[in-house]
């Protein structure tokens, strides 16, 4: 149990905090020459409008962290993934969740670990048999990152501009 953070579903009031963290990251990705999010309109294909839809629906979940009260993470974890379709089966039998539109903030090394294990925690505690995520088939530092976690790339995807690597961890 990490007692420095709280898992827990996001805040209406708290939509615009999540969004400026993934508006850093992209500010982030330019400066560290990522051709990612900050090319392929993220903000504008995923406007605040899109998480408060997805909070409405329970899927928007935050690391906080207890001391400061400050959002150090967020991520979607949606039921089904359309992009899993194509790879495997099971994409929509209610065996897993799906991480989208994860970020962390620039100024806390290590959340992003905490937020994945404890969402993993919490994908036990409902039920999940897996928990799976993509990532940039171009990005090699961050197939590294989920390869260290214990994510196993499983298959392709496409989504508009973007081509990225299927990873799952079974729990």
């Amino acid at each position: 149990m990490n007692y420095k953070y709280l898992f827990r579903e996001i805040k209406k009031e708290e939509i615009p905090q999540m969004f400026q963290i993934i508006l850093d990251r992209m500010k982030w990705m330019d400066e560290k020459g990522i051709k990612q999010w900050n090319v392929t309109k993220y903000d504008e294909v995923y406007p605040p409008s899109y998480y408060e839809e997805k909070r409405e629906k329970g899927e928007v979940f935050v690391l906080e962290e207890i001391d400061s009260r400050q959002i150090v993470c967020a991520g979607v974890l949606k039921k089904e993934d359309e992009r899993w379709q194509q790879e495997c089966s099971g994409s929509h039998d209610g065996t897993a969740f799906y991480l989208h539109n994860f970020a962390t903030s620039l100024d806390k090394k290590g959340v992003g670990i905490t937020f994945l294990q404890m969402a993993e925690e919490y994908a036990v505690q409902m039920g999940k048999e897996y928990f799976r995520l993509d990532s940039a088939d171009d990005n090699e530092t961050l197939a590294q990152y989920y390869d260290r976690q214990g994510y196993v790339p499983v298959g392709r995807c496409e989504d508009c501009l973007y081509t990225g690597i299927l990873r799952q961890k079974k729990l």
